[in-house]
């Protein structure tokens, strides 16, 4: 079972990275403040994210 949700994890970390990507692509062009401030939040969650699936595998690995 461990097997099964490390491998889901590393899926959704993929995921995550391809987000930040493109949320911080959509941030270098954007040129609304209101936008930047919204799109910086998602980013902040979603690194929040990333970094809690990447310790669950440093303690669980």
């Amino acid at each position: 079972m461990a097997d099964i949700t490390e491998a889901l994890a590393g899926n959704k970390m993929l995921q995550l990275k391809q987000e930040l990507k493109e949320l911080r692509e959509r941030l270098a062009a954007c040129t609304d403040e209101d936008a930047k401030k919204a799109i910086r939040r998602e980013i902040m969650e979603k690194e929040t994210y990333y970094n809690i699936l990447a310790d669950r595998q440093r303690i669980n690995g």
